[in-house]
C-alpha cells in the first residue's frame, strides 16, 4: 500500500490542506501541538471513520468552521498497482457521517459500515493492524528493551494480534462455562418433577368442588339483594321528611340570628351617634389651640437651619485638624522615602550593570568544562576498558603458550608468539601512558571547573542584589509619585474646608430656645392631628343616623318571619324513633348483603387461583419435558468446547513459539541493511530479549551504543510491520515513525535518518514526525505544520 495524496477542509486545526506523497523519506516537522499528529489521524479518520479519533466526533470538526460547513478528508492510495480514493465527510448542522470509497471512477462502496467492511477486506487490516503495520512511536521502542520479558512477548503478541486468539480462548471458555452452569440450573429444576403429578389430581379435584360451591353461593346472594332493596326505598322515603324537618329547623334558627345580630348593631349605632355629639364640642375647643401654629412652624424651621449650619462649622473644624496631621505625616514619609532612594542608588553603583551576560557568560564557560571533563572521563573508561582486555589476552596468552590462539582469525600463535607478545607489551604501555596524560587533564579540568563554579555563585549572588535592588527601588519611586500626589490632594482639601469655614463664622443658635419652641410646636402638631381626626369622624354623622333607621325597620321584618316559620315546624309529622327503626332494618339488611357477596368473592377468588395454579403446573410439566432436552444440549457444547478451547490454547502456543524466529529473521534483514552489513545477524532469546551478532557471537543490546541500541529496537518495530503487512498481502508498503529521535545526539539522528534512507526497498514512503528543527535539511521532502497564533495552523 502506498499513499499518492490528501486533501483535507475543517479537520482538527486545519481550514484547507493538500498534500502530495512521493516515494522519498518525508518529514512532519512542526513545533508540539502545531498538527503535525492531525495529518496522520486525517489519513487513518478517511479509512476507518472514528474510532481512529483521539477524542469523539464532535471534535474532530474544526472549531473555527460554521455550523453548516463540512469537515471532509479526501485520501488517495494505492494498493497492488490500483488506485483507490476514499472521501469521508460530516455533513449539515448535526455533522451526519458521509463515506464513499472510489477504485479508478468507479465507486466500490457507499456508507460507514459497507466501506469500513471494504477497507478491511482491502487491506486485510482493521484499525487495530493498521495502526500495528504502519505507525510506531518512540515509547513502543524503548518498550522492546526496557520490559520485563514476559511482559515484553504479550506486547509483542499484541502487537502482532494473538490477543484475539486469547479473546476467542476466553470466549470458548466462558460459553463452556455457562453451559455447565445452566445444565446444574436444570438438573436443580428437573429434581422436582416427582411432586407435580401429585399436585396436579389434587388441583383438579379441588377446583371441581369450588365450581359446585360458587354456584350455590349465586342464589344466596340474589335472595340477599332483593331483602336490601326493599329496605332501601323505605329507609328513603323516611330520610325525605327528616331532611324537610331539618331544613325549616336550619332556617328558623338561622332567622333567630340574624334578629340577635340585628339588635347589637342598632345598639352599636346609638352609641356611636353619642360619641359624635361629645366630638362636636372638643372641635371647637381644639380650633382656638391651633391659631398660633404656623408662626411657631416658621420659627422652628430657621432654628433648625442655624443649627445645622453650627454642626457644620465644629465638622469642617475636625476636618481641618485631621488634614493638617495627615499632611505632616505624609512630608515625614517623602523625606523618608528619598533617603531610601539615595541609599539604593549607592548600593547599585557598586555592583555592574551587565551582571547578568557576565553570569550567562561565565555558566557557558563552566558547561564547556564540564563537556570537556565528561569527554575525557569518557575516554578513561575507554582506555581502561581496552587496557583490561589487553591484560586478559596476555594472561590468556600466557597461560596456554604457543597454543592459544587468535581472538580474530581462532588460528594457533605457534612461533608467533615471542613477537606477538612484545606487541601486546608495546601496546599496553602506551595505554597506560595515554591513561596517565588523561588523570593529568582530568585534575586539571576538574580544578578548573571548581573556580568557574565559585565565580558563578558570585555572580549569582551579586545578580540577585541587583534585581532585588532594582525591584525595591522602583517601589519607593511608585510610592514617592503617590506621596506626592496625596500630599497635593491634601493641601487642595485645606484650602476647600477653609474657605468653607470663612462662610460660617457668624452662626448664632440657643439650645434652650430652640427646645422649648420644638415642644410646643410639637404639642401643637398632635392637636392638630386630633383635630383633624375629628373632623373625619363627624363627617360619618348622617350616615349613622340613616343606619339606625334601617336596622329598626329590618328588626321587625326578622321577629315576623321567626314567627311565621315556628308555625310551620309544629304543621310537619316527623318522629326520630321513626327514622332510626328504618335505619336499622336497612343495615341489617346492608349487612346480610354484603357477608353473602364476600362468600362468594372468596369461593370464586379460591377457584381462580386454584385454576391458575393447576395451569400452571401444567405449564411448569412442559417446561419441565424442554428442560430435559435442553439438558442434554448443554452437556453436549460443554464438552465440545472444552475440547475447543485446549485445542485453540496448543495452536496459540504454537505461534507464539513460531514469533521469535520470524521476527529475528525480519530483524536481521532491516539491521543488515541500515548498518551496511556491520551486523548482519539479530535474534531474540528464550526470555524475548533483543540481542545483536558482533564478531561472531550474539550480546544483549545494552552492550552497544545509545544509537546502536535504537537502531536495533526501530528494526525489530519495523519488522513486526513488514510481518504485519506480509501477512495482509501489502508487500511494498509506507511506515510512520513518531517522535522516534526522543533526546539523541545530533550524531545519532543522522545515523538514524541515513539507515532509514536505506530501506526504501521495504519502504518506499518512510514519515518522520518530529519536532526537532535540525532534522528540515536531513530528509529527503519536507512537511512543515506552522501555527498561524489564530487558532489554526498552515502547512
Amino acid at each position: 500500500m502506498r499513499l499518492v495524496s490528501l486533501q483535507v477542509k475543517n479537520f482538527r486545526v486545519f481550514k484547507e490542506l493538500s498534500l502530495a506523497f512521493p516515494d522519498n523519506v518525508i518529514g512532519i516537522i512542526g513545533p508540539n501541538g502545531a498538527g503535525k499528529s492531525s495529518i496522520i489521524e486525517a489519513i487513518s479518520w478517511a479509512l476507518y471513520g472514528t474510532q481512529v479519533a483521539r477524542s469523539g466526533k464532535d471534535e474532530i470538526k474544526s472549531v473555527f468552521a460554521g455550523r453548516w460547513d463540512p469537515c471532509e478528508v479526501c485520501l488517495e492510495f494505492a494498493v497492488n498497482g490500483e488506485i483507490y480514493r476514499v472521501f469521508r465527510r460530516l455533513a449539515g448542522r448535526f455533522e451526519r457521517p458521509e463515506v464513499e470509497l472510489f477504485r479508478g471512477e468507479t465507486s466500490e462502496s457507499v456508507g460507514v459500515n459497507e466501506t469500513r467492511r471494504y477497507v478491511q477486506e482491502l487491506l486485510g487490516l482493521d484499525w487495530r493492524g493498521f495502526r500495528t503495520s504502519f505507525l510506531a512511536r518512540q515509547q513502543e521502542l524503548n518498550a522492546m528493551s526496557d520490559l520485563r520479558p514476559a511482559e515484553r512477548r504479550d506486547q509483542l503478541a499484541g502487537m502482532l494480534g494473538i490477543e484475539r486468539l486469547d479473546k476467542a480462548i476466553q470466549k470458548v471458555k466462558e460459553d463452556s462455562r455457562s453451559n455447565e452452569r445452566q445444565a446444574g440450573f436444570l438438573e436443580r429444576q428437573l429434581a422436582e418433577t416427582s411432586g407435580i403429578e401429585l399436585r396436579i389430581m389434587e388441583l383438579t379435584k379441588r377446583v371441581s368442588q369450588l365450581s359446585r360451591q360458587v354456584s350455590s353461593l349465586e342464589g344466596v346472594q340474589r335472595e340477599a339483594e332483593a331483602a336490601f332493596e326493599k329496605a332501601s326505598d323505605h329507609f328513603l322515603k323516611v330520610q325525605q321528611a327528616k331532611s324537610a324537618w331539618l331544613q325549616l329547623q336550619a332556617k328558623c334558627e338561622a332567622e333567630e340570628k340574624t334578629t340577635a345580630h340585628l339588635s347589637e348593631q342598632l345598639h352599636n349605632l346609638k352609641e356611636e351617634a353619642s360619641k359624635l355629639t361629645q366630638y362636636q364640642q372638643e372641635l371647637a375647643e381644639l380650633e382656638k389651640k391651633l391659631t398660633d401654629l404656623p408662626d411657631f412652624r416658621v420659627q422652628l424651621e430657621a432654628m433648625k437651619l442655624a443649627k445645622s449650619r453650627l454642626e457644620m462649622r465644629l465638622t469642617l473644624t475636625k476636618q481641618e485638624t485631621n488634614l493638617t496631621h495627615e499632611k505632616s505625616q505624609v512630608e515625614a514619609r517623602i523625606a523618608a522615602n528619598g533617603k531610601m532612594l539615595a541609599d539604593y542608588d549607592g548600593q547599585l553603583n557598586t555592583i555592574p550593570d551587565n551582571v547578568r551576560n557576565l553570569l550567562a557568560e561565565e555558566q557557558r564557560r563552566l558547561e564547556q568544562a564540564h563537556n570537556e571533563f565528561a569527554h575525557l572521563r569518557e575516554q578513561k573508561v575507554s582506555l581502561e576498558g581496552e587496557i583490561g582486555k589487553l591484560k586478559q589476552q596476555m594472561a590468556s596468552i600466557a597461560q596456554f603458550g604457543p597454543d592459544s590462539v587468535c581472538d580474530r582469525c581462532l588460528r594457533p600463535l605457534g612461533d608467533s608468539l615471542p613477537e606477538i607478545k612484545a606487541h601486546l607489551s608495546n601496546e599496553l604501555s602506551k595505554l597506560q601512558t595515554a591513561a596517565g596524560e588523561l588523570d593529568g587533564r582530568l585534575r586539571i579540568k576538574e580544578e578548573e571547573g571548581k573556580k568557574l563554579k565559585e565565580s558563578c555563585q558570585d555572580l549569582e549572588a551579586k545578580a540577585k542584589a541587583h534585581y532585588e535592588l532594582t525591584v525595591k527601588k522602583e517601589a519607593s519611586l511608585k510610592e514617592q509619585k503617590s506621596l506626592t500626589q496625596r500630599k497635593e490632594e491634601l493641601q487642595s482639601k485645606l484650602s476647600e474646608v477653609s474657605e468653607q469655614l470663612g462662610q460660617l463664622r457668624q452662626v448664632h443658635f440657643d439650645e434652650r430656645q430652640f427646645s422649648s419652641l420644638a415642644k410646643t410646636v410639637e404639642q401643637l402638631e398632635q392637636a392638630h392631628s386630633r383635630y383633624n381626626r375629628l373632623k373625619g369622624e363627624l363627617s360619618r354623622s348622617p350616615a349613622v343616623d340613616k343606619a339606625i333607621e334601617d336596622h329598626t325597620q329590618k328588626l321587625a321584618a326578622a321577629g315576623e318571619t321567626v314567627a311565621s316559620l315556628k308555625a310551620e315546624l309544629e304543621k310537619l309529622a316527623f318522629s326520630e324513633k321513626d327514622f332510626e327503626t328504618a335505619q336499622q332494618s336497612f343495615q341489617a339488611a346492608q349487612k346480610l348483603l354484603e357477608s353473602a357477596k364476600n362468600e362468594h368473592l372468596a369461593a370464586s377468588k379460591e377457584q381462580e387461583l386454584n385454576q391458575k395454579e393447576l395451569e400452571g403446573k401444567l405449564e411448569q410439566r412442559k417446561r419441565f419435558e424442554q428442560a430435559e432436552e435442553e439438558l442434554e444440549t448443554c452437556r453436549t457444547s460443554q464438552y465440545y468446547g472444552e475440547k475447543l478451547a485446549g485445542l485453540l490454547a496448543q495452536f496459540r502456543s504454537y505461534l507464539i513459539a513460531q514469533i521469535r524466529p520470524t521476527l529475528a529473521e525480519f530483524s536481521s534483514r532491516l539491521m543488515s541493511e541500515m548498518t551496511s552489513g556491520k551486523y548482519s545477524l539479530v535474534e531474540l532469546d528464550e526470555k524475548y530479549n533483543l540481542r545483536v551478532m558482533d564478531y561472531g557471537q550474539y550480546y544483549a543490546v545494552d552492550r552497544f551504543s545509545g544509537g546502536e541500541k535504537d537502531l536495533a529496537n526501530l528494526c525489530l518495530r519495523l519488522a513486526i510491520s513488514l510481518a504485519l503487512t506480509e501477512s495482509a498481502g501489502l508487500s511494498r508498503s509506507f511506515i510512520i515513525l513518531d517522535e522516534v529521535f526522543g533526546s539523541q545526539d545530533s550524531e545519532r539522528k543522522d545515523l538514524i535518518v541515513k539507515a532509514l534512507a536505506n530501506l526504501k526497498n521495504r519502504f518506499p514512503q518512510i514519515f518522520l514526525i518530529t519536532h526537532v528543527e535540525e532534522l528540515r535539511d536531513r530528509v529527503e521532502e519536507l512537511i512543515e505544520v506552522i501555527p498561524t497564533g489564530a487558532g489554526w495552523s498552515e502547512v
